[in-house]
């Protein structure tokens, strides 16, 4: 197997496994505190550096929390100030929450990101709607292949997601003018001699600036050893006061072997968010 791919496999499981530990017992926690509780565990894990690549927000956790009608969950960027974690938004009994992390191994500078939408209530209709997203991220994960056009994922899944789901548009950037994305490379998973840089701040700004992004127009064709995220922010397309949920899969090829990176399992178990492992 490659390092490369080896080590991306290696980062998503050790954040899993952090965000396992970090998010047990949070009920009545601000975002603040739980974002210290995934940094306690971060900085336990030798192999990553003890911040991540996308910053703001602050050492590249997001946790967004929030109860009906969760406009706070409705984000054009986890970089406007509006959204980063906050000392007066708690998790209780009937919050929704969208938590984020972007870690970075420190030998190869490959990511290993996961965020996810946190829900234990009691609203049956919320947890369909969480469910529906999770299955139609996945399922757009499921059809990336060797050779197809990140342009050509992009319209599989802005067909997929036409009936029922609508996704949130980020906020325009220079990489990508399209508002609209449904993930991006893994920058050099898959180049030859990519340069990184010599600092962490070197390293995080070519990870954020050399993206290429699953959309309409990015016509980079999947090769046969590649890692890229999809990920969406979606809503129910016909009733609005569902929250916006969030899932983030990574997809390996490995020499033409595919491999989706999920991990949620022990982390729906932990939280609490058994209904999730029914899928």
């Amino acid at each position: 197997m490659s390092d490369l791919i080896q080590a991306i496999i290696k980062t998503r499981k050790d954040t899993a496994d952090i965000f396992t530990k970090s998010l047990k017992d949070i009920d009545g926690l601000s975002e603040v505190e739980i974002c210290d509780k995934i940094l306690f565990e971060v900085k336990d894990c030798k192999e990553m550096f003890p911040k991540g690549w996308y910053d703001p927000p602050e050492k590249g956790v997001a946790v967004l929390l929030d109860q009906k009608p969760f406009k706070r969950l409705e984000f054009n960027s986890l970089r406007n100030p509006v959204f980063w974690p906050k000392k007066d938004f708690r998790f209780d009994k009937e919050t929704v929450g969208i938590i984020y992390f972007s870690p970075v191994e420190r030998k190869t500078n490959m990511i290993g990101d996961i965020g996810f939408t946190l829900y234990k209530g009691e609203d049956d209709r919320i947890k369909k709607h969480i469910k529906e997203s999770y299955i139609a991220i996945l399922r757009i994960a499921e059809h990336a292949t060797v050779g197809m056009k990140f342009s050509e994922l992009s319209a599989f899944a802005s067909n997929l997601l036409k009936d029922k789901l609508r996704i949130t548009e980020w906020k325009t950037t220079n990489s990508d003018s399209t508002k609209m994305n449904f993930g991006h490379s893994i920058p050099g998973s898959f180049e030859s001699n990519f340069v990184f840089g010599n600092t962490f701040e070197e390293i995080k700004d070519n990870i954020r600036t050399k993206r290429l992004y699953v959309n309409e127009i990015e016509d980079f064709e999947i090769p046969k050893t590649c890692a890229f995220t999809v990920e969406s922010r979606l809503k129910d397309r016909d009733d609005d006061s569902f929250p916006n949920t969030f899932f983030h899969f990574i997809v390996c090829f490995d020499d033409g072997r595919k491999m989706i990176l999920n991990n949620f399992g022990e982390i729906f178990k932990n939280v609490g968010m058994d209904y999730m492992n029914t899928i």
